[in-house]
C-alpha cells in the first residue's frame, strides 16, 4: 500500500514559521488587514503543509494464489464505499476458502463492521479467476483518528497438504471532512486572497491619501512607541517562554527516545523468556513420561501389596496353628522328660541291683538283663515320640529343606522398585523361611545365590541329640 504520512513536527514548525513571517511584517499591514484576516491566512498556510493519506490498494502475490483489492484511500463518516476483490489461482486447489474482516477503529475501541466468508470453493483449477463488490458503511459517530483495517485469512489445500495465509494492513483513513473537500475549502480560500489583493491595492491608494495625516499622527506615535517597547519587551518574555518550551519538547524527544530502546529491550526480554518457555515444555513433557512410569510401577507395587497381605494373612493364620501346636507339643515333652528322668533313676537302680546280683546265677542275671532291655525300650519309644511332637511343632523347616533337595528349579522374578525380589510362597515353605528370617546372599561369576541360615537348635533338640550317643 502507497501511503504518505503528515509528521507533527513539521507541521509545528511550518505553523511557527508562517507566524514569524506575520509577525515580521510591517505596522501597515496589521492595521490594514484585521486579526480575522490573518488568522484566515495562518489557517491557509496549515492547509497548504497538509498531505492527504493517498493509497490505490493493495495486491498480495503468493506461489498459489494472487489476490488485489480496490478501495478509497479516504472515507467520510457516515458514508458507504464500494471495495473491489479479485483473485487468481495459480495451481489446482481444493477446499479454498478466503474470509474477510474489516475492523472500524477509533482511538480507544474497535468496531468489527464486516467479516465475511467471499470465497469458498471445492475445488479449483489453475488459472481460475474470480472477483467480488463489497459494500461496506462507516459509522456516523464522531471519533479522534479513526481508521479502518483489513484481515485478509485464505486457507486451501495443494497437493493434499493444507495452507493458511494471514494478512492484515492498513486500509483506509476517516475523516470528517475528505481530501476534495478540503480541496475545495482551499479553491475558496485562493478566491478570498485574490479578493482581499484587491482590497489591498484599494487600501495603498488610501494610504497615500492618509500619508499626509500620519504626520498630524507623529505624536500619537511617539506614545504608542513607547507602549510598543513595553509590548516588545513582553515579546521578549513570551520568546524566552517559546524556547523553554522547544527546550522541553527536545527533553520529551529525548525521553520518548529513551522508552523506545527500553521497548525494544523489552521485545528481547519476552523472546529469551519465550526461549525458557519452550524449553521447560519440552522438560515437562519428560517429567510427566517419567510420571507416568512411575504411576505404572506404583500400580505394579500395589498389586504385589495387595498379593502379600492376602499371603500375610494365610501366614498368620498358620501361624497360631502352629504356635498352638507348638505349646501342646512343650506339655507333652514336659510330660515325656519327667517320664524319662524316672525311667533314668530305674535304670540306675537297676544296674546298681546288676552290678551286686552280677555273681549270682545265670537265670537271675538274664532277668536283669530283660529288665534293662525294657528300660532301653521305653528310652527308646520316648525318643520316638518326642520327634514325632516336635517335628510337628518347628520341623517343618526341616523336612521342607530335605524336599527342596530332591529337585531343584528355576523362577524368573522381576525386580521391583527398590531392587527387591519377591520369594515364591512354595519356595518359601520348602524351605522353612518366614516373615524375619535371615537369608545369605551370595554372588561371584556372573551368579547370585540366596540361602538360608540355620537356625540354632532349641532346648529340646540338644536333649534329644545329647541322649543319642546313651542309647
Amino acid at each position: 500500500m502507497n501511503s504518505t504520512f503528515v509528521r507533527v513536527d513539521v507541521v509545528i514548525c511550518s505553523l511557527f514559521v508562517g507566524i514569524a513571517l506575520l509577525t515580521s511584517l510591517n505596522r501597515y499591514i496589521l492595521m490594514s488587514i484585521g486579526k480575522g484576516r490573518i488568522i484566515g491566512l495562518i489557517l491557509l498556510v496549515l492547509l497548504m503543509t497538509l498531505s492527504p493519506v493517498m493509497a490505490q490498494g493493495y495486491s498480495l502475490i503468493e506461489n498459489d494464489v494472487e489476490m488485489r483489492f480496490n478501495y478509497p484511500s479516504e472515507i467520510k463518516m457516515g458514508t458507504c464505499i464500494t471495495v473491489s476483490f479479485w483473485m487468481k489461482a495459480k495451481n489446482n486447489l481444493t477446499d479454498l476458502s478466503v474470509r474477510l474482516t474489516l475492523t472500524y477503529h477509533a482511538d480507544s475501541y474497535t468496531q468489527v463492521i464486516y467479516d465475511k466468508i467471499i470465497v469458498s470453493e471445492t475445488s479449483v483449477t489453475e488459472g481460475w479467476t474470480t472477483s467480488k463488490s463489497i459494500n461496506v458503511c462507516i459509522p456516523r459517530e464522531v471519533a479522534p483518528d479513526p481508521h479502518l483495517q483489513a484481515d485478509l485469512e485464505t486457507s486451501y489445500k495443494v497437493n493434499g497438504s493444507s495452507k493458511v495465509l494471514e494478512h492484515d494492513w492498513y486500509m483506509s483513513i476517516v475523516r470528517s471532512e475528505t481530501y476534495e473537500e478540503l480541496e475545495e475549502e482551499l479553491e475558496e480560500a485562493r478566491s478570498k486572497i485574490n479578493n482581499l489583493k484587491d482590497e489591498i491595492d484599494d487600501l495603498k491608494a488610501e494610504l497615500d491619501e492618509k500619508e499626509e495625516a500620519l504626520e498630524s499622527l507623529q505624536e500619537e506615535h511617539n506614545n504608542l512607541l513607547s507602549c510598543y517597547q513595553q509590548l516588545q519587551s513582553k515579546y521578549e518574555q513570551l520568546e524566552k517562554s517559546y524556547q523553554e518550551l522547544t527546550n522541553q519538547y527536545k527533553e520529551l524527544d529525548q525521553r520518548y527516545e529513551d522508552l523506545r530502546d527500553k521497548h525494544q529491550q523489552t521485545l528481547l526480554d519476552l523472546e529469551r523468556l519465550r526461549a525458557k518457555y519452550d524449553l521447560l515444555s519440552r522438560d515437562y513433557g519428560k517429567l510427566d513420561e517419567n510420571y507416568r512410569n512411575l504411576l505404572k510401577d506404583y500400580e505394579n507395587t500395589l498389586a504385589d501389596l495387595k498379593t502379600y497381605r492376602s499371603m500375610y494373612q494365610e501366614l498368620k493364620t498358620r501361624y497360631g496353628d502352629l504356635e498352638s501346636r507348638y505349646h501342646d507339643a512343650l506339655a507333652e515333652g514336659a510330660s515325656l522328660r519327667q517320664k524319662v528322668a524316672d525311667l533314668e533313676s530305674r535304670y540306675g537302680d537297676l544296674s546298681r541291683t546288676y552290678q551286686s546280683l552280677l555273681g549270682e546265677n545265670i537265670l537271675a542275671k538274664n532277668v536283669i538283663f530283660a529288665q534293662a532291655a525294657a528300660v532301653a525300650a521305653g528310652v527308646g519309644i520316648y525318643l520316638l515320640v518326642s520327634r514325632r511332637f516336635l517335628g510337628r511343632a518347628g520341623g517343618r523347616s526341616k523336612g521342607a529343606n530335605s524336599n527342596s533337595n530332591e529337585g531343584n528349579s528355576k523362577r524368573v522374578q522381576k525386580i521391583l522398585s527398590g531392587r527387591r525380589v519377591t520369594i515364591p510362597r512354595d519356595v518359601a515353605e520348602r524351605l522353612g523361611l518366614k516373615e524375619g528370617d535371615k537369608v545369605e546372599i551370595c554372588f561371584g561369576d556372573g551368579h547370585m545365590i540366596v540361602k538360608p541360615i540355620e537356625k540354632e537348635a532349641s532346648n529340646e533338640d540338644k536333649i534329644i541329640g545329647e541322649a543319642k550317643p546313651e542309647n
